[in-house]
């Protein structure tokens, strides 16, 4: 059985990555590292990761002038309220971020269960390849 470490898939660097945080789309190279980040086991942990790089401007409002426990309690509403939707939406989010790197619908979902009776690494990478065989015999007119 394969490991993580047998993957064969570039990662961005990290100026992609924040773009990829924000919810920018990375270059086709990056696909197979985007499927992996999206059903890895730890996959929660790297949502909040990409979250939080999304809070970061909140930290502006202690700019705001007035009293600094009024500043702090903004910042905090923002984060409490941000995580709250965050958590509600993560699947669906996971979901749109696939979609926009070409993959089809529900298949985050999908290796992540099947990764309950084996390797997640090795079943991202057997649907990484099997898509973009498939994808090469739809742009060259094969059957």
């Amino acid at each position: 059985m394969s490991t993580r470490t047998d993957m064969r898939f570039q990662r961005p660097g990290p100026c992609r990555w924040v773009w990829y945080a924000v919810g920018g789309t990375l270059p086709e190279r990056y696909r197979p590292w985007v499927l992996w980040d999206l059903t890895a086991r730890t996959w929660v942990l790297r949502h909040f990761s990409r979250v939080l790089v999304l809070f970061l401007p909140l930290w502006l409002l202690l700019l705001v002038p007035g009293d600094l426990s009024l500043r702090l309690s903004m910042v905090a509403a923002g984060y409490l309220t941000g995580l709250y939707f965050s958590l509600s939406f993560m699947e669906d989010a996971s979901e749109r971020r696939l979609l926009k790197h070409g993959f089809p619908a529900g298949l985050n979902r999908r290796v992540r269960e099947e990764a309950r009776t084996g390797d997640r690494a090795e079943i991202a990478a057997l649907y990484a390849a099997y898509l973009d065989v498939e994808r090469v015999d739809r742009t060259d007119g094969g059957e």
